[in-house]
């Protein structure tokens, strides 16, 4: 594959996510029987925001973009 649009896939699905897990969050009571849904939840969006920021950070790598050097030397 030469073509690389397929790695914009999670910049435009993972904020979606994002905001799928919040709603989730905002829907159960703090006192709710469910305690332990909201804790999967919880680990479910820092999970999805630890995957966001690897993504982002592989972008250099996979776009090739160069690396200038600042040596002065």
């Amino acid at each position: 594959m030469q073509n690389v649009v397929w790695v914009m896939v999670p910049y435009i699905y993972l904020p979606y996510r994002f905001w799928q897990l919040y709603e989730g969050l905002t829907l159960l009571d703090s006192t709710s029987e469910l305690q332990w849904v909201r804790y999967l939840l919880i680990f479910e969006l820092v999970m999805w925001i630890v995957n966001y920021a690897i993504d982002v950070s592989q972008l250099p790598r996979l776009f090739r973009w160069e690396v200038q050097s600042n040596d002065l030397s």
